[in-house]
């Protein structure tokens, strides 16, 4: 049983288990406030920013499990930064303060 547990660690498999979601949304939840935080005002708002956050965050994070790659918890930070950066880059939203004027 040894010699398995030394090939898992070699390989650096992990498992998707409860203990890896947790992280993967805690994760993701973090980062969706930071980004919020950073963007100030501007952007798709607080809870949209967690709630993609945490969304691409597991998602990545299962994805890059299932790959097989290293540090699955990395990947999935980065991956929802950029995620998050490109959503709120490309959120439209309509002007308040528009008013025409005929002269």
């Amino acid at each position: 049983m040894l010699p398995d547990l030394k090939l898992n660690k070699i390989r650096g498999m992990e498992e998707l288990n409860g203990v890896t979601i947790y992280w993967l949304i805690s994760i993701g939840l973090l980062v969706g406030f930071v980004i919020d935080v950073v963007m100030i005002n501007r952007g798709i708002g607080m809870f949209g920013n967690i709630l993609w956050g945490a969304a691409g965050s597991v998602v990545i994070g299962v994805t890059v499990i299932l790959l097989g790659l290293y540090a699955p918890l990395v990947y999935a930070a980065l991956g929802t930064i950029a995620l998050l950066f490109l959503i709120n880059v490309f959120s439209f939203h309509i002007l308040d303060n528009t008013e025409a004027k005929a002269s």
